[in-house]
């Protein structure tokens, strides 16, 4: 595994070296210089005679990367060999080393098992969902589109998490692949944002518009979730690809780039969330003519439970902390626990808390135990424990708006 570590790392070298040549201004002809060469572990550039050309060492175990290395060039122009021997790392240096790697990928660790447990309530939501012809409406569709976004994202950041960023070599080397799997990531993302903003237009436009098809608003919701953003990401792979500043290490390092997707993303949370404060005030407006006590406690259940829908509290993480600071950790922290958990949340809140969900699956429960078993006496059905209907609206043309 070692020689492989130095073989990788010395073609690594090499072909930095040859980019090295080629944006460097060579050598003063009338100087004596020692010649640009790769070893094992470095690229060494023109140095002049009689001098030393110094690095800082290698990415490589047992190596301390805050030390130098250096390799001194002799008067009649030639190198003598590298000295590597600060590089080498005592037992203190080593362990300590391993816990700043850990700490490192804490914040990669969290998001590995909150997008597992994503993972594993999104698929038995969408089996629910899939399963039951009783769900098959309109908002269930967005649902299910949703959710599968959900899905797809978290897939995505686990294999790319894993196969690219916990592999310094994948970065280093830039197989087409994790460019690819990059791309497809951003997709996701992108897409999972979509469908969060089609849930925030489809609930405002049929509480504003009387008269509204259904199939329509599915159709062009449909558009915007999948195909928008595909030509997004589209764009900015196509000028990623034509940079040459930003074309490095798996596209994995931030650029300006990401903002020919991330900037209309931005404003569809904007978006809904103008679009969530109208709705409340629908809400409130359509709850004060029906005469029963507790309305405002309704609308304010309401307003919560669409949140997570509608993508409302990204708004609260705008700014991330300066590099180095004790909030920083704080903050990736808080962010990949939301990032990861945020399918699972919206699985709990708008599928098995959903009461229309829980009556279909009693149904089948019950209908199940008839068929199985013969009872001498007759069934009672089960009694109606609490639960949560997220059903804000179907139409404005006669449903009352319900929050229990």
């Amino acid at each position: 595994m070692y020689l492989v570590l130095l073989s990788t790392g010395q073609c690594v070298c090499f072909h930095y070296c040859r980019y090295e040549l080629r944006l460097s201004l060579g050598a003063v002809p009338d100087d004596l210089y020692c010649n640009t060469t790769s070893d094992f572990f470095g690229c060494w550039n023109f140095t002049r005679a009689g001098t030393a050309m110094t690095k800082p060492c290698p990415y490589l175990p047992g190596f301390n990367t805050k030390e130098i290395a250096y390799k001194n060039c002799s008067e009649n122009g030639t190198w003598e060999r590298a000295n590597y021997m600060k590089c080498r790392m005592t037992r203190e240096i080593e362990e300590d080393l391993n816990k700043e790697v850990l700490n490192a990928f804490r914040h990669i660790y969290i998001s590995l098992v909150g997008f597992s447990i994503s993972i594993t309530l999104l698929v038995i939501s969408l089996f629910i969902f899939f399963k039951f012809r009783q769900l098959r409406c309109d908002r269930i569709t967005l649902h299910k589109n949703l959710f599968i976004s959900y899905l797809l994202t978290a897939i995505m950041y686990i294999l790319y998490n894993v196969l690219v960023i916990m592999d310094g070599d994948v970065l280093h080397d830039q197989p087409i692949w994790c460019v690819v799997l990059h791309v497809v990531t951003q997709y996701c993302v992108v897409s999972n944002f979509a469908w969060m903003f089609c849930e925030g237009v489809y609930l405002h436009t049929i509480m504003v518009k009387t008269f509204i098809t259904g199939k329509w608003l599915i159709i062009v919701c449909t558009v915007i979730g999948w195909v928008c953003p595909f030509v997004l990401v589209g764009v900015y792979t196509a000028v990623r690809a034509s940079s040459k500043d930003d074309n490095i290490l798996c596209w994995h390092q931030e650029s300006t780039l990401q903002w020919i997707m991330y900037a209309p993303v931005v404003a569809s949370i904007f978006l809904n969330l103008i679009f969530l404060c109208n709705i409340v005030r629908l809400l409130i407006t359509k709850l004060r003519q029906i005469p029963e006590a507790g309305q405002t406690r309704k609308a304010t259940r309401a307003t919560l439970i669409l949140i997570p829908l509608l993508g409302i509290q990204y708004l609260m993480f705008p700014i991330k902390p300066a590099e180095g600071s004790n909030w920083e950790e704080v903050y990736l922290i808080v962010v990949a626990l939301h990032l990861s958990l945020q399918g699972a949340f919206v699985s709990i809140i708008f599928c098995f808390c959903n009461g229309e969900v829980i009556t279909v699956i009693k149904r089948k429960w019950t209908l199940h135990r008839e068929s199985t078993f013969t009872s001498k006496g007759r069934y009672r059905a089960p009694s109606t424990i609490g639960t949560t209907s997220y059903t804000l609206v179907d139409h404005m043309s006669g449903v009352a708006t319900s929050v229990t």
